[in-house]
């Protein structure tokens, strides 16, 4: 039988809208390891760069812009490669212009077939098809980036744009 007391005031608790709950299991025991980030972590490759985060919500041109001054571009020029990687490649890293001179265009800057030897013998790229991986195509182009600024001043003219 149950207790006449408990039954009363449960049902007086229960009219002032005061519930009483039985005894809950206690929460499961939940254990977290950490990874190490470093592997993901590029750093800066001249002491002038800044190491920018990644942000995964970004646009793919905001997301590979960051990669690109992980890499070594200058911050000041991050707007202007956002808009050369979307007019080249609309910021997709494995696309082929198998129309452009020179045996084509690839990759996120779209990078010339004209500039192939220039980059093996500089040790960026092993064969044409490298500058299909946003890194090695980010590299490549701030190596034709220099050598338009040390050249002539301005590091887009290979690119053809604008002042």
């Amino acid at each position: 039988m149950s207790n006449p007391f408990l039954i009363i005031g449960s049902f007086v608790l229960a009219l002032f809208g005061i519930t009483i709950l039985p005894k809950t299991a206690e929460a499961p025991v939940v254990t977290t390891t950490t990874i190490s980030a470093a592997e993901y972590i590029i750093e800066p490759t001249t002491t002038t760069s800044s190491t920018l985060f990644i942000d995964p919500y970004g646009s793919a041109c905001e997301q590979f812009s960051a990669l690109a001054v992980n890499l070594g571009w200058p911050v000041d020029q991050r707007t202007v490669l956002e808009s050369i990687m979307f007019r080249e490649s609309r910021c997709i890293p494995d696309v082929i212009n198998g129309n452009d001179p020179s045996g084509g265009s690839r990759g996120l800057l779209q990078i010339n077939g004209f500039w192939n030897k220039w980059l093996i013998e500089r040790d960026l790229i092993d064969k044409p098809s490298d500058l299909l991986h946003a890194d090695a195509n980010l590299r490549a182009g701030l190596e034709i980036y220099n050598y338009g600024v040390n050249r002539y001043g301005f590091g887009w003219g290979p690119w053809s744009a604008t002042k």
